[in-house]
């Protein structure tokens, strides 16, 4: 670990012995560093490493402790390196020290008493140190997100990004921790079962307070950049009175006092108390511009209310208009959906791309799903934990208050949520696509009594917002042909139920459907596409089964019908059996898989469109884009 721990000067540097002569003595020349021009001088600190040339902040840890490795990318110097430099007379402290702590971050962690020194190393330093001072991360207590200076460390990595429920699919940044720290840099939260008592959280907070009073009434008004940490248990009785007390200190200070605030409280976003707490502290001690929905209500109870009203009486589509800047429309404008999460999943496009190459869709879509990448501070996303921060602009689910002031914004709310959105159905996972259940109870069977599609329109989607729906793409994985299910099976029957049940409720001239079955294109294993001639017949079968309802959707004499339907199937390619195995196949002139999907294609659309399938293409229309889970490279957040 790198430690700095500087000394004042004034302590440390010898003082001269008085001369024994009744003479004085002439004063000695100056050193040959100071004979040197300022600017000249600065530029030799940052040789000996008390900053970096490109201006990126070096992170040093004040807990004490040296590295053991410094060989990685992003590593500070050691202070032993410049330590002399800082104890050798006043002068050369007062500028060394300066750059040293205006153009570096630094972390200081809470320890019990036995351990080490803990917060009452920022005790050791001088004034002009923490006045001089511009980034400071206090750790209370960390349960994810460290962000220590070891070689094992980065600040592009959040540990609660990704998931650990996948398999072998999925790359987990908290699997990746858990090889690399083997969690020994985890603490448990306050007043958490497993870890710390009241007893224990009550010592924090004493600690802490009596750190921040040294802190805050040394630092330079307006200069620092404070992050801080307590991840506390947010289903303990206590979180919320525990979080407010660890917050008192920074209500105390005067509006405006910090250049910036962070403010995480728990691991896990916990739905609104600790969240909202970490926002209104940090909005006061950075002065930043208070949001009327967030206002408190002793604070500005005529603004809400005026605001509230103003917004009701609006016209519908301005107050439309102004929803569709909330978190409602997602980034990319998609939101999936599937048997696995049973909840909506954010898509977020991220396409392999070798250097330097660069996708600009994907650079522009990180501002809203990693806002910790590069931040010396560590991750506060709002999305991944209770937690703010003036830089975070993530996109999260809007919360339930949106849906419940009355039921005009209620019913404006659904209506840009469900048609500014491309909703996707998955029948089994969200990732990886191209998996099928190998659990069944039943071998060679339908695994279930309903399709995803069917739960997702009867179970998830209001009724009264099935109308608002502008584009729904529901996706199979590559169910062999045995397991799809008959017009018998209960899936079946239901989904022939279900589509006649939305006939009414669907505004279908507005509507764009597209039915997806997953093939080698979108990640398949290699040969999962091939078939004996019988299978290749049950497939097909299963296909027409499958749109054969959606045909009540086209239009007849007395009302309109579907506005666009698109098909995209695995066409199976029939097996040979004349190559050896192991050896690859090589199939003649007169098979074309791509021709037969091509061919399918057009014959299912035609067969649902009816008449109105040539306006599909008509005058140079195209089919709309793939979505992005069809690039098979994209991190899927769960909501």
């Amino acid at each position: 670990m790198a430690c700095v721990v500087v000394p004042d000067a004034a302590h440390t540097s010898p003082s001269p012995s008085p001369s024994p002569s009744p003479s004085p003595s002439p004063p000695p020349s100056a050193p040959q560093l100071l004979r040197l021009a300022p600017e000249i001088r600065l530029h030799l600190y940052r040789f000996l490493g008390l900053a970096s040339w490109d201006g990126s902040p070096y992170q040093f840890d004040l807990r004490g402790g040296r590295a053991s490795y410094r060989d990685y990318v992003g590593c500070p110097p050691d202070p032993i390196d410049f330590y002399g430099l800082l104890i050798s007379c006043r002068t050369i402290y007062t500028e060394a020290a300066a750059l040293l702590y205006s153009a570096n971050s630094f972390v200081v962690h809470h320890y019990a008493p036995a351990q080490l020194p803990g917060l009452h190393a920022l005790g050791r330093l001088t004034e002009p140190s923490l006045r001089s001072l511009t980034q400071l991360k206090i750790v209370l207590t960390e349960a994810a997100c460290h962000n220590r200076v070891t070689e094992n460390d980065s600040s592009d990595i959040c540990c609660c990004e990704g998931r650990d429920d996948l398999g072998l699919y999925d790359w987990s940044a908290s699997r990746w921790c858990r090889q690399k720290h083997c969690n020994d840099v985890h603490q448990a939260p306050l007043l958490s079962d497993g870890g710390t008592t009241s007893a224990a959280a009550d010592d924090v907070r004493r600690t802490w307070h009596s750190a921040a009073a040294q802190l805050f009434s040394r630092i330079a008004p307006g200069r620092l950049a404070l992050s801080l940490v307590c991840d506390i248990d947010p289903q303990h009785p206590r979180a919320l009175h525990l979080a407010e007390s660890i917050l008192a200190p920074l209500s105390l200070l005067p509006r405006s006092y910090l250049s910036e605030c962070r403010i995480r409280l728990a691991k896990t976003p916990d739905g609104g108390p600790l969240q909202q707490l970490a926002q209104d502290a940090a909005v006061h001690a950075c002065g930043l511009p208070t949001p009327v929905p967030y206002a408190a209500s002793s604070e500005q109870p005529a603004l809400g209310a005026a605001a509230t009203v103003t917004l009701t009486s609006l016209p519908r589509e301005l107050r439309v208009r102004i929803l569709e800047y909330t978190d409602l429309v997602t980034p990319r404008r998609q939101v999936a959906w599937s048997r696995q999460d049973r909840a909506y999943v954010l898509l977020r496009l991220r396409r392999a791309r070798d250097p330097p190459y660069i996708d600009l869709d994907e650079l522009h879509d990180t501002q809203f799903f990693e806002c910790y990448r590069g931040r010396p501070e560590g991750c506060f996303c709002r999305r991944r934990h209770a937690a703010f921060a003036s830089h975070c602009t993530c996109w999260a689910p809007p919360g339930p208050a949106l849906f419940l002031v009355c039921r005009t914004l209620s019913q404006e709310a659904q209506y840009v949520f469900f048609s500014r959105n491309r909703f996707i159905i998955h029948d089994y996972k969200t990732y990886p696509v191209w998996r099928v259940p190998d659990d069944s109870p039943e071998p060679n069977s339908y695994p279930f009594e309903r399709f995803a599609a069917s739960e997702f329109l009867r179970d998830v989607v209001p009724a009264s917002a099935l109308a608002h729906l502008r584009f729904l793409e529901v996706v199979f994985p590559p169910y062999p042909s045995a397991t799809w299910p008959g017009p018998e099976h209960p899936a079946a029957q239901d989904w022939l139920a279900t589509v006649a049940w939305l006939r009414d409720r669907l505004n279908l001239p507005a509507l764009t459907l597209r039915v997806m079955v997953i093939d080698e294109s979108n990640g398949t294993p290699e040969r999962a596409g091939e078939a004996t001639p019988e299978e290749k017949a049950a497939l097909l079968r299963a296909y027409a089964d499958l749109v054969r309802p959606l045909r009540g959707l086209a239009a007849d004499s007395e009302r309109p019908g579907l506005g666009r339907f698109y098909a995209h199937f695995r066409y199976p390619e029939e097996r040979s059996w004349e190559h050896l195995p192991g050896e690859p196949r090589r199939p003649g002139p007169w098979f074309d898989p791509w021709l037969h999907k091509k061919s399918l294609k057009q014959y299912l659309e035609r067969y649902v469109m009816g008449a109105r399938y040539e306006s599909l293409y008509a005058d140079g229309r195209k089919e709309p884009l793939p979505s992005d889970w069809d690039y098979m490279s994209f991190s899927h957040k769960p909501l």
